[in-house]
């Protein structure tokens, strides 16, 4: 394996923790309906996003950013049903015909958009929390809180 190789699996093995206002990853890191990008984030600098779940201060969070429909969308990597991450291999967090996004623990279902259960023991009305993120200048970037 090469130094390059090397560098590219730890890469790929390592989620960042992102700051809000800072990069998550650059725009073409993430294709439509493919793979998601998996980070970290502070419940500090999401507080205004992530509403009454339970979290310390200034906890550590896992996070994932994915493409649908040509549009970037970003949400805490936590199921709607029970609190546990949703992806079933690191990143892959689309169903088989890539229309939702889907809990590899529970079958729960989310529309990509929006984050909304749609199938699964999730409860009615229940959403999957939706951090806010802008895409400039060919990257992604983790809004501030509100």
């Amino acid at each position: 394996m090469s130094s390059t190789d090397q560098t590219n699996a730890s890469e790929d093995d390592f989620e960042p923790l992102i700051q809000a206002g800072h990069c998550i990853c650059p725009s073409d890191r993430i294709q439509d309906q493919e793979e998601g990008f998996r980070f970290m984030v502070r419940t500090s600098d999401i507080a205004g996003m992530v509403g009454s779940i339970d979290h310390r201060v200034d906890e550590t969070l896992p996070a994932f950013v994915i493409r649908f429909d040509g549009q970037a969308h970003a949400y805490l990597n936590r199921c709607a049903h029970v609190a546990m991450e949703l992806d079933w291999q690191p990143g892959q967090f689309f169903t088989n015909d890539k229309t939702a996004i889907i809990c590899a623990s529970h079958d729960a279902q989310y529309l990509p958009d929006t984050g909304e259960c749609i199938s699964g023991p999730c409860p009615h009305g229940s959403r999957l929390i939706k951090l806010q993120i802008e895409e400039k200048a060919g990257e992604i970037f983790l809004c501030q809180a509100n």
